[in-house]
């Protein structure tokens, strides 16, 4: 590295002080290094670009970043300003060293070509509105269905010291394909340079997505009933059925399942929608499980959960219901009656128990699956905490081993004390972690929303309404009326019902 000597004197003033007259200041994004040089400290004394790299030096700017020009550049300046009288009192900046900033990746995307469901939304008012809805959605063979475009990650750069300079993360989406969906790599007709990912339908049938799957099933279509004459059921895409699901038969769908007759059997699972044009009729016995949404003449003597909106057109009786959506009855005289009834949406019916005055219960604003993962993990953790203070002792006896012989352990003792240290670590992790997970839980197990119920003509004597410690019990005939809860509220708004 050639040194360039500007006026350097074998004798240096007292004034000569190039640690006060020479600092260097590191940018707050640490890819700009400036020397601040302050003249009235370098009087008396040789200026040369050897004091400059020692302030680098000095300051961890690496070797790499240091601007070589600008350095012998700010030494002639200086030497310069020296001379001028005026110019030793003020501050003068050069900029010597740079780093190399990082170059900003592009996230990626998802664009559907088909329409996404959505679930059934309470107006103002609270009348349902179904004119949003979209059903299921059937594709063509070859239909276009999807463009991924997985995101181009940036560069690293580097600051002055010579560290690195990390650029933002990107979303990365990913697709997970199911069956019956073909890929195709393309160009971006927006920027050839890039290529997108598109997903093509395999063959005609209806369409299942998330935000991160894509498939396509082909429909089952059984001309009977489901029972004896066909034996159980276990189909992975849509089944519809022109009869009924007989008592006893099993049957799990991992599609949508579309029935013109009844459900007669506590045995079935659907994976999407369950549309029942008869009715739900089951014994009392097991649960009737669907993932998506449940549409029924009335549902009788039946267990259920549902993780969509349960639509029914009649009444509901004698039944237990878990629902992470609403829970619907359309029809002008429809009623619950008899049952137990649990939404974490909300609840809209004409009439809410029975003239019989039979006991009643609604409960909304409630996760019950997420109230039993909390119950479930709180368990767990208990057991865990359990398992950790009984090895407590033998982790205590293997630190007195250790200190004992000073560390001067056979293979076979490390060996087993190393299994024993990394199972304790192992469940102290999975404990913190699950202590997290329980917190998160103990929260989302309430709608932080507003939720309502809506009686359009009359709730009855020994109809119960429940909200987190509320309990509204009826006590004599209420009308027409809608009771909003909301977070934190100590009681619930009733207002009258002035939909149709």
């Amino acid at each position: 590295m050639p040194i360039l000597v500007i006026s350097m004197e074998t004798k240096q003033s007292p004034e000569f002080n190039p640690d006060k007259g020479l600092k260097i200041i590191i940018s707050e994004d640490r890819l700009t290094a400036t020397l601040v040089a302050k003249p009235i400290w370098l009087t008396g004394g040789g200026m040369s670009n050897i004091l400059i790299l020692e302030s680098l030096d000095l300051y961890g700017v690496h070797p790499d970043r240091i601007l070589m020009k600008e350095v012998d550049s700010a030494a002639l300046e200086i030497d310069k300003i020296l001379k001028n009288p005026e110019e030793l009192k003020k501050e003068h900046t050069f900029v010597v060293g740079k780093g190399i900033p990082a170059k900003q990746g592009e996230s990626g995307w998802i664009k559907f070509y088909f329409p996404r469901a959505t679930r059934v939304v309470l107006t103002e008012d609270g009348s349902a509105d179904f004119r949003n809805i979209n059903k299921y959605v059937h594709v063509k063979e070859g239909e276009r269905l999807a463009t991924l475009f997985e995101g181009v990650a940036g560069e690293q750069g580097i600051d002055v010291n010579g560290n690195p300079v990390y650029p933002n993360p990107i979303e990365r989406p990913r697709l997970t394909l199911g069956k019956n969906v073909l890929p195709k790599t393309v160009n971006d007709p927006e920027k050839p340079e890039r290529q997108l990912k598109e997903y093509y339908a395999g063959l005609s049938g209806v369409v299942f997505s998330t935000d991160t799957s894509l498939s396509v099933s082909p429909e089952l279509n059984i001309e009977s009933n489901i029972g004896l004459g066909t034996g159980n059921i276990n189909f992975d895409g849509t089944i519809r059925v022109k009869g009924t699901i007989e008592e006893g038969s099993v049957v799990v769908c991992h599609g949508s399942l579309y029935l013109e007759g009844n459900v007669e059997s506590s045995e079935v699972t659907v994976g999407e929608d369950l549309d029942v044009k008869g009715g739900v009729k089951a014994k009392g016995q097991g649960v009737i499980k669907v993932k998506g949404d449940l549409r029924a003449k009335f549902i009788e003597n039946a267990n259920l959960e549902i993780d969509g909106d349960c639509i029914v057109e009649n009444f509901i009786l004698q039944s237990n219901i878990k629902c992470l959506g609403n829970i619907i009855l359309t029809g002008d005289s429809s009623s619950i009656i008899s049952s137990d009834i649990l939404s974490y949406q909300g609840i809209t019916v004409s009439s809410l128990g029975s003239s019989a005055q039979l006991d009643t219960v609604v409960e909304v604003g409630f996760h019950f699956k997420n109230d039993r993962l909390f119950n479930e993990g709180s368990a767990r953790l208990v057991q865990l905490e359990k398992e950790l203070e009984a090895l407590v002792p033998e982790i205590q006896k293997i630190k007195e081993v250790v200190q004992r012989t000073r560390g001067k352990l056979d293979d076979a003792k490390k060996e087993k004390f190393k299994e024993i240290f990394d199972g304790y670590q192992k469940r102290t992790k999975t404990a913190e972690l699950l202590k997290a997970k329980i917190e998160e839980l103990k929260g989302t197990r309430f709608n932080q929303d507003n939720v309502k119920v809506v009686v359009r003509n009359t709730a009855h004597p020994n109809a119960t309404i429940k909200y987190k410690k509320q309990v509204e019990k009826i006590s004599k005939a209420q009308t027409s009326f809608v009771m909003n809860f909301f977070p934190n509220q100590e009681k619930a708004m009733l207002t009258a019902f002035k939909g149709k």
